[in-house]
């Protein structure tokens, strides 16, 4: 009986840290570009973006980070085809030289006037 609740409880964890872990992949990268896989259903997620984000960066290192909602679109070499560019959904940048960190999400048809946004 303990050994099956060991296992139980064992089980719940792994599975667990495999959803947080299936929110977003990194897909890897080239030179100071990272490319990530996010679910479709957390695509306009800033927060979820911006924590994937951090966590492939290097710490205080200038970086950019790419995401694509689906696998078969990230590049493999640069430059990126034109499909490439058009599926990305989100474009996060950090420049630790002069504090700035930004993440840009793919425009909107209803987007305001004036906002910035990735085209």
């Amino acid at each position: 009986m303990k050994q099956r609740l060991v296992l139980a409880v064992v089980a719940v964890f792994a599975f667990g840290s495999a959803m947080a872990e299936s929110q977003w992949r990194h897909a890897g990268g080239m030179g100071m570009r990272q490319f990530v896989v996010v679910r479709p259903a957390l695509a306009a997620d800033a927060e979820t973006l911006k924590q994937a984000a951090r966590e492939v960066c290097s710490p205080g290192r200038a970086c950019v980070v790419l995401f694509w909602p689906e696998g078969a679109v990230v590049p493999k070499k640069m430059p990126m085809t034109r499909a490439q560019q058009r599926a990305v959904i989100a474009q996060y940048l950090r420049n630790p030289a002069s504090g700035s960190e930004e993440l840009l999400m793919k425009c909107q048809a209803a987007q305001p006037k004036g906002s910035k946004c990735l085209r």
